[in-house]
């Protein structure tokens, strides 16, 4: 129990951060298809802007703590390298537990029920989903997907915090690299 206590201290704010950034782009994504009107291939467009700006916060977000413990690494604290997936996991939690009430009701509601369950089920997944929403014609129209629509995000941050961690820097310019390179 101690162990979890600490846990939530410690990572309690970034977790924070990507719940609200998961949700902040959810609305982006729907505001974007909204925007875009019936022309698909503008939703499509728009839609995978809407989905790389996320991976995009997510990767800063977990970067950033992988490169504040890299610092703790050289002064020799162990390193774990499964963390960024464990803070992944944990924010993203919610999100898993409502596809997987979502795969579960699919199989188990009535005729009379499976319409009103299916399309609050539905309103629930979009507003959740929304920064997916434009490719989600693309993908079977099955609970299941928006299970897997959580693997992105996980990758995401645990890749971001291996990096971080590494002192590898992908997406974010290394100023001391610049400078460098300008002296000379």
């Amino acid at each position: 129990m101690e162990k979890i206590k600490r846990f939530f201290s410690e990572y309690g704010e970034i977790i924070g951060k990507i719940i609200i950034n998961h949700i902040a782009m959810a609305i982006f994504g729907i505001i974007v298809i909204i925007a875009t009107g019936k022309i698909p291939v503008l939703q499509h467009v728009a839609g995978i802007v809407a989905i790389l700006m996320y991976m995009f916060l997510l990767y800063m977000i977990m970067w950033e703590l992988g490169a504040k413990h890299h610092v703790r690494v050289d002064n020799g604290e162990k390193k774990d390298k499964l963390l960024g997936l464990k803070i992944s996991l944990v924010a993203n939690s919610v999100f898993i537990l409502i596809s997987t009430v979502e795969f579960v009701l699919y199989f188990f509601t009535t005729a009379d029920m499976e319409s009103t369950v299916k399309d609050i089920l539905t309103v629930i997944m979009q507003f959740i989903y929304g920064m997916y929403l434009s490719i989600s014609s693309l993908i079977l129209d099955f609970p299941a997907t928006h299970i897997l629509l959580v693997l992105p995000a996980i990758i995401c941050c645990t890749l971001s915090y291996i990096a971080g961690i590494s002192g590898k820097k992908c997406l974010v310019p290394d100023r001391k690299k610049d400078a460098q390179n300008k002296r000379r």
